[in-house]
């Protein structure tokens, strides 16, 4: 069996790990973050409170996903950071959208 050697640290870039995504409470989203690297790094995600958030991984979109997450992505040759937030637009009285971030410590903004 032939191993190549590793040749290419990770990388997070903003095409395939944008640093800013919006999604639409209800709906069904996925935190698109990939990594590159060879050998193909392992990819890592958490929410702003610690808990592990898999990427590419679809859920349905509520509130509380909105805010700051930190992806990092690990091969023999180092690792990758990357922070991502999320702001999740939902449905005001009256039919319109707001955006919502949490902001760290601070709790939801956006005005109702």
């Amino acid at each position: 069996i032939l191993v190549s050697p590793p040749t290419a640290k990770p990388r997070l870039e903003e095409q395939s790990c944008p640093h800013h995504q919006n999604w639409t409470e209800g709906q069904e989203e996925t935190l698109r973050c990939r990594a590159r690297g060879n050998p193909p790094p392992e990819l890592e995600c958490v929410r702003g409170d610690g808990q592990p958030f898999p990427p590419e991984v679809p859920r349905p979109v509520t509130r509380a996903h909105a805010g700051t997450y930190l992806c990092w992505a690990t091969n023999p040759l180092g690792t990758a950071q990357r922070r991502v937030t999320v702001t999740v637009h939902c449905e005001q009285p009256g039919g319109g959208l707001e955006g919502l971030e949490v902001l760290e410590g601070l709790g939801l903004e956006g005005s109702w």
